[in-house]
């Protein structure tokens, strides 16, 4: 067998392939545009209820609850359907639905409640965006390029994240002005929505440029289960059925069940920590909720460095370790969050700067804490993909993202709840604890499941074969 190609290298033969690429620049474009979005919705929110983290709270949770509602379906009709329609048309109404919140901010800029719903309907899309996405990706590339199709997908999602929270977001909200259009302000918040509705339509065109059999799995009707074969059912009529299925399929293979776990987990920190940046900055940094992103940028560049070397950690370490080490280190950086308050104490003496200074150590706990996130994300997210065969991958990707967004709702509100009757340090070190045992529990759980891994084997085998008897 032939050795794999340098990470880098395998990233530029996957660029050359004009396919992969488009799609590449969807997802790119399309992230980029779902980041800057999710800031210019805090910072309106912020500067219409000021010091009212639970709007901002039942923000994060009008972009979960879709998911808890539509992922199963989703799922299902992204498995049954051709993945193009499914990217192309969700583009397409993503942009119609940016449209509607410039709409609602030009009638009336202070009223939230149409801001909540748009942001409802968005999210509604993206879950049949998300899995489309994810079952594609296979097709379009050769079976010994998927690891690193994978992984630059992943540099990718987390790049988009820091374009759209660090660039696309806060240039538009801080150094845009106010245009005027036969009288009326258009506000740089309303220009940002704009832009992001011309570029989900950008994204739509791209997704239009694939051909339509790249979009057809060659290994679709080999790998096919008869139990999941019948069509003239229709998706709605069999989808409890197949949903339950693909519980089963996940319970029944322990390292995937503990994959889709961290992986949801390390969803929850992110919608958690979205909530709890404004209030940091705010209230621990003392500064204008506007830069948000100048604190919050070297997570990003965390996040997208580490991102480039997790294949060799992973390999070094083992998904195990990898996984344990992100959860105490990102759990340590959590804690030193507050202490930074400390600082004016040490250096007052000393003619040294607080502001810069504490800045600069929050930047670097940042930095740290991007890096450390990554050990959660990427590896559980690779374990995941690579324990998922094609044939129930959309299925297995919107039960993931059910499972993430369940979690959040009720973890938010407590959060929220927590911070309205106590401090931001104490929601800190309480979120500290909460992955400390996560860190904990997936250490042990993994030794735990270990003797079962011939078992799995079995149930693998098992399958294969019940698919070639129930074959037609």
């Amino acid at each position: 067998m032939a050795a794999a190609p340098p990470h880098g290298a395998g990233f530029m033969t996957l660029l050359r392939k004009r396919n992969f690429l488009l799609l590449w620049l969807a997802q790119l474009i399309s992230m980029t545009v779902l980041s800057a979005s999710n800031y210019a919705l805090l910072i309106l929110i912020s500067q219409v209820a000021p010091h009212q983290e639970i709007l901002l709270a039942l923000a994060m949770i009008a972009f979960s609850l879709p998911a808890v509602l539509f992922g199963a379906p989703a799922g299902v009709f992204v498995d049954r359907r051709n993945k193009k329609s499914v990217l192309f048309y969700s583009n397409c109404l993503r942009a119609l639905a940016t449209l509607g919140f410039v709409i609602s901010l030009l009638l009336n800029y202070t009223w939230l409640l149409p801001t909540y719903l748009l942001t409802f309907l968005i999210s509604g899309i993206g879950q049949f965006f998300t899995p489309a996405e994810g079952a594609s990706i296979a097709m379009l590339v050769d079976e010994d390029e998927l690891m690193h199709a994978l992984s630059l997908f992943q540099v990718t999602f987390m790049l988009s994240n820091a374009l759209g929270l660090i660039i696309l977001g806060p240039l538009f909200v801080i150094f845009m002005p106010t245009i005027y259009v036969l009288g009326h302000p258009i506000l740089p918040i309303v220009s940002l929505y704009i832009l992001m509705g011309v570029l989900y339509a950008v994204c739509a065109g791209l997704i239009a440029l694939i051909p339509s059999r790249n979009f057809i799995e060659p290994r679709r009707r080999k790998t096919r289960t008869g139990d999941l074969a019948a069509e003239s059912l229709g998706v709605w009529q069999t989808l409890w059925h197949e949903m339950l299925q693909a519980w089963t399929f996940i319970r029944r293979r322990p390292h995937l069940f503990e994959a889709v776990i961290q992986l949801s987990f390390a969803g929850v920190l992110l919608q958690v920590i979205g909530v709890l940046a404004i209030p940091l900055v705010r209230d621990l940094l003392h500064m204008d909720s506007t830069l948000m992103p100048v604190v919050f940028a070297p997570a990003g560049v965390g996040l997208v460095l580490s991102s480039l070397i997790m294949p060799r950690v992973t390999k070094a370490l083992g998904k195990s370790r990898t996984i344990f080490i992100g959860c105490m280190a990102l759990a340590l950086m959590i804690i030193l969050l507050p202490l930074t308050n400390l600082l004016p104490h040490q250096v007052k003496l000393h003619s040294i700067p607080v502001d810069p200074l504490q800045v600069a150590v929050v930047g670097m706990i940042m930095f740290l804490a991007g890096v450390a996130l990554n050990f959660v994300n990427i590896t559980s997210s690779t374990a995941m993909q690579e324990q998922t065969p094609e044939w129930i991958k959309g299925r297995v990707l919107a039960l993931q993202l059910v499972l993430y967004n369940t979690c959040s709702i009720p973890v938010l509100l407590l959060n929220t709840g927590i911070a309205q009757i106590s401090s931001l340090p104490v929601v800190l070190y309480f979120l500290a604890i909460c992955i400390t045992l996560f860190g904990f529990w997936g250490f042990f759980y993994e030794r735990k499941s270990h003797p079962r891994a011939y078992k799995e084997k079995e149930v693998n085998s098992q399958d294969q074969k019940d698919q070639g008897q129930k074959e037609p």
